[in-house]
């Protein structure tokens, strides 16, 4: 980069900003709240800096006024790249996006400061893929970004953003410095900043390979009709204190945030009774709390995995238990408003058959929400009556099929999923002897 002197780089900054003001009215903020955290880090002047979707150019200008050089612009959009380029405003330009683990082509620990003003967005980077933005890190480096919150971007990655950082300090891989709210002045429209450090050592082996094939066949052996449940108790159990960091990071789940998105459209008071079938670890009794529903029961067939969900005290009543035929839940009859379940309906852990059992446990005009990997229906002959089971309930009057099957992406490890919602219908009784 050719180096501008400090009147060029003022007079950039000053043209950047109207620029900016007139062609997307509240970037401002974003980018004034990311500068002025990076500032009071007081890093070296020598640091390496990257700024991730660079866009406007904005945040180069801003700190070279303040002294720092050593700045690479890392963009997807080639004419953008070309523009800051001919505006000298980094030092290298990157035309790569973020887009999985070693997509940027960068090597490891390769700056002291990542930064973003806007770039994790529902059409820009996907917050799944911080662990990329880590990777290229040094130890003890930060990465800083703002963004709009979790429920303007209204997508089920931006759902799992909270979850994904915990699981990555849980390990030991990172610490989130700062996590704040601001609004901007002229907009109003509401914002959000994060500072996250990466914590010395390598981060998990898993960030530089694929999910790997051990844990894609042990999952595809327990999900096949006919499977001995003790056994795929067993197996959760011995999952039990990885399943967080293996689902969320690994898989890149989605089912629980889909789940309680659509519960939440409800707009249920908060004094519901809700149950969480096959909770497990309770991802999805913790997004559900998230919104200030507390009387959520979890049922498992996992004691280890439960016991993961007890030690957060995620839910009121820990409840381990199969689900399969009446009277199977041991639970009296219309305890629950809403019954919820991601992941739970599946080949050797609830089928379709026991829709029975859980409309029991429910109030009349009660919901059942769930989320399910799509493809079983054809390794099962079981789900592949699924669609007709539901049909039956509805003729027989004991339900309604109130949404589904809506198919969606990136349900775990790749895999689309299904969402349903079901009400029980008023004044109806589910004979004793259905199954």
């Amino acid at each position: 980069m050719a180096t501008l002197t400090a009147n060029e780089i003022q007079l950039q900054l000053l043209t950047l900003k109207e620029d900016a003001k007139t062609r997307s009215p509240g970037e401002l903020s974003g980018v004034n709240n990311v500068c002025a955290e990076f500032l009071q880090l007081k890093v070296p002047r020598s640091s390496e800096i990257l700024d991730v979707a660079a866009g406007s150019g904005i945040i180069s200008a801003e700190l070279q006024t303040a002294g720092y050089i050593n700045i690479d612009a890392l963009d997807g959009d080639l004419p953008t790249l070309r523009r800051l380029q001919a505006l000298r405003l980094y030092r290298n330009f990157i035309n790569r996006s973020v887009d999985g683990i070693l997509s940027t082509g960068l090597r490891d620990a390769s700056y002291d400061v990542v930064i973003t003003a806007g770039g994790f967005a529902s059409d820009a980077i996907n917050p799944l893929d911080i662990t990329e933005m880590l990777r290229i890190l040094r130890p003890e480096g930060h990465l800083l970004w703002t963004m709009k919150n979790v429920r303007d971007e209204g997508t089920s990655e931006f759902g799992c953003l909270e979850a994904n950082l915990r699981s990555l300090e849980k390990t030991g891989r990172c610490q989130v410095i700062k996590n704040c709210n601001f609004t901007d002045p002229e907009t109003k429209t509401a914002g959000v900043f994060y500072m996250v450090k990466r914590l010395a050592g390598s981060l998990p082996d898993y960030v530089n390979m694929e999910v790997p094939a051990e844990l894609k066949e042990q999952i595809s052996e327990i999900l096949v009709d006919n499977s001995d449940p003790l056994n795929n108790v067993k197996f959760y159990d011995d999952w039990c204190n990885k399943y967080d960091t293996d689902l969320m990071i690994q898989g890149n789940y989605t089912g629980h945030t889909k789940c309680v998105e659509a519960f939440v459209k409800l707009g249920l008071n908060r004094n519901v009774q809700i149950l969480d079938l096959a909770a497990g670890t309770g991802l999805l009794g913790a997004e559900i709390g998230k919104h200030g529903y507390e009387f959520v029961d979890g049922l498992d067939a996992s004691p280890g995995m439960l016991g993961q969900a007890r030690n957060q005290t995620i839910y009121r009543d820990y409840i381990i238990s199969l689900v399969d035929g009446l009277g199977s839940i041991p639970v009296n009859d219309e305890t629950y408003d809403v019954v919820m379940s991601s992941n739970g309906f599946a080949p050797g852990q609830i089928y379709p058959t026991a829709i029975p059992e859980i409309l029991r446990v429910m109030r009349p005009g009660g919901y059942l929400l769930w989320t399910m990997r799509e493809g079983f229906q054809q390794n099962s002959q079981k789900f592949a009556l699924f669609d007709a089971e539901i049909k039956n309930l509805e003729n027989t009057g004991c339900a309604e099929l109130v949404v589904g099957p809506v198919v969606f992406e990136n349900f775990v490890l790749n895999h689309p999923g299904k969402f349903y919602m079901m009400r029980k219908m008023v004044q109806t009784q589910v004979a004793a002897g259905q199954e």
